[in-house]
């Protein structure tokens, strides 16, 4: 699949989660990539138990722990998700960008993508 199609289809579920607008803003064409092709397979998927994109609720108490927290957890893999989420090809920076999305976290001052 092209990537403009797959970005296109991130932008789709993401819009339907309610949260669409942000992504373009937030994350690079590849973090769009990387969430499309991990993240989403489980944090927008009703049912899983993994926090939604979207359920500001249930972000707000894990963003409570910090970046750094959330972080540790996404590298080491936490309850059913594994390490790196499946995303073998995640850098830290990747990692963090896409903390920040889907916990609605702000980005550091000077941090780049």
């Amino acid at each position: 699949m092209q990537m403009r199609s797959v970005s296109g289809l991130v932008l789709f579920v993401l819009m339907a989660a309610g949260v669409g607008g942000a992504v373009a803003a937030e994350l690079s064409g590849r973090q769009s990539m990387l969430l499309a092709n991990n993240c989403l397979q489980c944090h927008a998927r009703p049912g899983v138990p993994a926090p939604q994109i979207g359920d500001a609720p249930a972000w707000q108490k894990l963003a409570g722990k910090g970046e750094a927290a959330l972080l540790a957890s996404a590298v080491q893999g936490l309850g059913g998700m594994p390490p790196l989420g499946y995303c073998s090809a995640c850098t830290e920076q990747d990692l963090r960008a896409l903390i920040r999305f889907m916990a609605k976290l702000p980005a550091p001052a000077g941090a780049a993508q």
